[in-house]
């Protein structure tokens, strides 16, 4: 005669289920974020006792790895909008540039750059609405005024941080420069 009750086997399967589904939806959260929250959870994954920081190797332990970058860090938090400044860009998403945040916070920190560069925003919104391809409606006025405010920030502010350097100096900088998402600064410039 079996005992009252029926017995507690089915109470490791459920717990067997509940474990799997909990680790599905951690899957799929991950899969949700953004690269960002990805590379965080895939440090934290690769080395979550931070033995790397004592002085062990950097490298997975194992291959398959979710991420292939092997520096650890956490996530930053002024990078989660573009610029480090709270607003989304326009353009498409790319690996946030070092160097474009740099420059954008260069621009706003002085009062006169910063009221200049936004004179020269009003003034790309009246060249672009002016322009031909706008009223052609071939492309929109705020991206034909960001490409406009974009090709001037470039060449006034790389001849004014690249003016007096030379040679190998001069070389770097415009290396640096050449990393900047100038778009994505004329935007900001012009939703101020």
């Amino acid at each position: 005669m079996a005992a009252k009750g029926g017995g507690g086997a089915w109470k490791v399967a459920y717990a067997d289920f509940v474990t799997a589904m909990m680790a599905f939806f951690l899957v799929m959260w991950i899969c949700g974020q953004d690269q960002q929250v990805r590379k965080a959870v895939s440090y934290y994954f690769n080395d979550p006792l931070e033995t790397s920081k004592i002085g062990t190797s950097k490298q997975p332990s194992r291959t398959g790895a979710v991420s292939d970058i092997n520096s650890y860090g956490s996530v930053p938090e002024r990078d989660s909008a573009a610029l480090g400044q709270g607003r989304k860009s326009h353009t498409e998403w790319r690996e946030k540039s070092g160097a474009t945040r740099l420059v954008s916070q260069w621009v706003i920190a002085d009062d006169k750059s910063l009221q200049y560069w936004q004179g020269q925003a009003r003034q790309a919104r009246t060249t672009a609405a002016a322009s031909r391809e706008v009223q052609e409606k071939q492309r929109p006025a705020d991206q034909a005024a960001a490409h406009h405010l974009a090709k001037r920030l470039r060449n006034e502010l790389v001849m004014e941080i690249t003016g007096e350097s030379k040679g190998l100096q001069q070389e770097l900088l415009l290396e640096v420069l050449d990393q900047v998402n100038w778009v994505e600064l004329a935007e900001d410039l012009l939703s101020r």
